[in-house]
């Protein structure tokens, strides 16, 4: 009989463990501690009561347990009841021991418990930080390698967004526009709806793409959402102290929106164009200047922006101020490598470079490419009457009338001293002479400071013009030596006059 009590208790036992798991939590905690009683009873029924007393605490523990003190509690108080009623009588100091394993088991299951939440707490803590410590590193590395502002906007922006990164289902850069208090937008990584927004996460997941992999890809049309960049790109905010990204940059803190103010127009424009209820902006500063701002929504899983997000973001949106301003002030930098000084105009290093990138092999030209070279005639009659100061006054008024004369997309060089250069992409021979044309009408009938001291009492150019269509010329020297030829000839022929390499003559 005892063994067959035993195995049924465990068959009881596996049964109701096996059926709590399919259950409500409730119902869980309900089953776990009413089936030690009904066992407890069931051995009562076969043994006698004088094992009840102490096999009750079994159920007293249990029930501490599953409902901490309040369950432990109640179960002392319903066992010390229990046990009187079966058992005929009172043992009054049974209560203080059921009490005692009551509170016992429950403050002891509230301490264990409140310890492993805060063990998973930290945990979690440490593996969130250990994320991001990652991220930064490999967004740091990858920024260190660059100053090239689109690759790191894109680095920026897919190390935000990315699940191995930050975790934001959508970022947007705005950078502040030169002289102005305004930002531009500029470029966004995410979708403009839900159902977009699945569909790249879904591509991400069978593809196993890694934050490095995102970052060589996420500018594809697989990854961001064409809509989104050409609203972004259209957009240029105003800023002050009473909109949200004034107050950003003014206090140099983020800046979580929960609800739309009615009463800033920037919130609302956001809102309608992007189709976000919240979103948090970021200032991108870096000593004192206001590069630009980021700005980070969740408009798939709705996840609530917090502010342990923004500071956890603080970190990466300062690397990216540096990085960004650095990027600016090298491309300055770059700019003005490839100025003259004096006229604004491009220089010889800049010519050669456009030029090689029309010859990407020697004889063959990305063309047709049209070249056009011109100087001042009589030139150093002026500067010996007027003087050099008076002369690059002249040099300085004749770059604004030559990029004037041009359409957009042509090039324009200072060459050295008083002569200058133009380049015509896709441009036939016609073409440039009309417009060689153009720039000596223009330059004859402008006022420079001291014409009235040249020989005809006027400022002229004399112009040479070639082309890479023309049989004779196949290589870039070539093109060059035939417009100087053809400006020999306008020389020669009297000045302030076009001439363009025609003849099919061998170029020496």
């Amino acid at each position: 009989m005892f063994f067959l009590l035993i195995g049924t208790a465990i068959g009881l036992a596996l049964a109701a463990n096996l059926f709590r798991f399919h259950v409500s939590a409730y119902l869980n905690k309900l089953i776990f501690s009413v089936a030690p009683l009904l066992l407890i009873e069931a051995f009562v029924a076969f043994y006698g009561l004088e094992h009840l007393r102490w096999m009750i605490l079994f159920f007293i523990g249990i029930a501490g347990y599953s409902y901490k003190l309040k369950g432990g509690l109640n179960a002392a108080g319903f066992s010390f009841i229990l046990v009187a009623v079966q058992t005929k009588g009172i043992f009054l100091l049974d209560l203080p021991v059921y009490l005692t394993i009551g509170a016992g088991s429950g403050l002891v299951t509230h301490y264990l418990i409140h310890k492993k939440r805060d063990h998973h707490r930290w945990t979690n803590m440490l593996m969130e930080q250990s994320k991001h410590l990652q991220v930064f590193r490999e967004v740091s590395t990858t920024m260190q390698r660059t100053l090239q502002q689109d690759l790191l906007l894109k680095v920026i922006l897919t190390s935000v967004t990315a699940g191995h990164g930050l975790g934001f289902n959508r970022a947007m850069i705005f950078l502040s526009a030169n002289g102005s208090k305004s930002l531009k937008g500029v470029v966004g990584v995410g979708p403009m709806d839900v159902k977009k927004g699945y569909e790249v996460w879904e591509k991400i997941s069978e593809d196993k793409l890694k934050l490095r992999d995102l970052i060589e890809h996420n500018f594809d049309s697989n990854f961001t959402d064409p809509e989104l960049n050409d609203i972004l790109k259209s957009l240029d905010i105003p800023y002050d102290e009473q909109n949200v990204f004034g107050m950003a940059l003014s206090s140099q803190k983020p800046v979580i929106v929960n609800h739309i103010d009615k009463n800033d127009s920037s919130q609302v424009l956001i809102n309608a164009l992007f189709r976000t209820e919240e979103f948090a902006v970021i200032p991108l500063i870096n000593q004192g200047k206001n590069i630009g701002i980021l700005l980070i929504d969740n408009i798939v899983n709705k996840r609530p922006i917090t502010l342990q997000d923004t500071e956890n973001i603080i970190p990466l949106s300062n690397q990216a101020a540096i990085a960004l301003d650095h990027a600016n002030l090298y491309e300055q930098i770059e700019e003005m490598a490839l100025r003259d000084g004096l006229t604004g105009l491009l220089n010889q290093r800049a010519f050669q470079t456009i030029l090689n990138d029309h010859f990407p092999f020697e004889g063959q030209c990305r063309g047709p490419l049209s070249l056009i070279i011109f100087d001042i005639d009589f030139f150093k009659v002026f500067n010996d009457k007027n003087g050099h100061l008076l002369g690059n006054e002249v040099l300085m008024k004749l770059a604004k009338v030559i990029v004037q004369s041009l359409r957009h997309g042509d090039y324009s060089f200072r060459f050295g001293g008083e002569e200058f250069v133009v380049l015509l992409p896709d441009t036939t021979l016609e073409q440039a002479e009309v417009i060689a044309e153009i720039i000596r009408q223009n330059v004859e009938t402008a006022s420079f400071p001291g014409e009235d001291t040249q020989p005809n009492g006027t400022l002229t150019v004399s112009i040479g013009t070639a082309c890479t269509s023309h049989p004779a010329i196949s290589t870039k020297n070539e093109l060059i030596d035939a417009a100087d030829q053809a400006l020999y000839k306008a020389k020669n022929a009297g000045k302030n006059t076009v001439v363009s390499f025609k003849e099919f003559v061998s170029i020496d």
